[in-house]
């Protein structure tokens, strides 16, 4: 099958280019797993329920939906609803005089361990040995950089057998970066200031997410949007798998409310559906 690529008409060199940063949910994985939609559901929800002491599944969605579509990050997300008060306290027996002052209830290292620890991984569909290989033939530095908390990055990237490419020194999460995250500038440099790049004009940001591909290009990146399966082709040319993995990647989508793919973006310099379409979209970076 031909690979789904479209270019801008941006006027981009990728000359310059040493290094290529991956976001990993939804990029390095196609959005129609079904995984996001899990994770961000009741991945999340449930949670906020056993360790934040929400009341309920569909409160703690709508605490979590909130500030996810400010933040694109649940752990900023549920840091930043803490701060202002949306997060519910355990009751405190001051008849036994404990100590009245409220202590911090969400810390990002436990929704880490508890999605590494209770997610349903085998969504993610394994090793693409053939993606592996491509990147591993890669000759530039790669970085992955997730908004999500670090346990929960490295057990996807495990999964899927990107441990062999992206080495824990050159793995970055949310955790990493705090208080800020992407789209936040602050988090990019944070990122760049760690892997030693001074130019941003030597990285290229592979990413899912719109708000964090218009970041990455205000900053001087050049950028690739990954779609996800099938969402660049016209309907009535979906074969029957494709129209199952839509619904699924709609419902991810979902999750991620103001961020979906946008390849008319003016930010954006080449689109593809997929990350194994990387070497045929943008043959010359196998080169340099």
């Amino acid at each position: 099958m031909a690979p789904s690529i479209q270019e801008s008409n941006n006027s981009y060199n990728f000359s310059k280019v040493t290094t290529l940063i991956f976001d990993i949910d939804d990029t390095l994985y196609d959005v129609g797993t079904g995984f996001t939609a899990h994770r961000n559901g009741e991945g999340a929800t449930s949670f906020m329920v056993e360790k934040l002491n929400f009341p309920d599944m569909q409160t703690a969605k709508e605490v979590r939906d909130r500030y996810f579509a400010k933040y694109h990050s649940t752990a900023k997300a549920l840091t930043v609803a803490e701060d202002e008060g949306q997060v519910p306290y355990p009751p405190r027996d001051v008849s036994n005089g404990e100590d009245a002052k409220k202590e911090r209830v969400f810390h990002a290292e436990n929704l880490s361990q508890w999605w590494a620890e209770n997610l349903n991984f085998s969504l993610l569909g394994g090793c693409n040995e053939d993606v592996i290989s491509m990147l591993e033939a890669c000759p530039l530095k790669l970085v992955a950089f997730s908004n999500a908390p670090r346990l929960y990055a490295l057990r996807v990237l495990r999964e899927l057998g990107f441990d062999k490419v992206f080495t824990d020194d050159r793995v970055f999460a949310v955790d990493d970066v705090l208080p800020a995250c992407k789209p936040e500038k602050e988090a990019f440099q944070k990122v760049m200031n760690a892997i030693g790049v001074k130019d941003p004009s030597e990285c290229i940001m592979v990413e899912d997410s719109m708000k964090n591909i218009r970041s990455a290009k205000e900053l001087g990146m050049s950028t690739v949007l990954i779609t996800g399966i099938g969402r660049m082709k016209r309907k009535d040319k979906v074969n029957e798998h494709d129209e199952s993995a839509k619904t699924l990647a709609d419902e991810a989508e979902a999750t991620k409310p103001g961020d979906a793919p946008d390849i008319t973006d003016k930010a954006v310099d080449v689109c593809i559906e997929s990350v194994a379409e990387m070497k045929s979209a943008v043959p010359m970076l196998w080169r340099l």
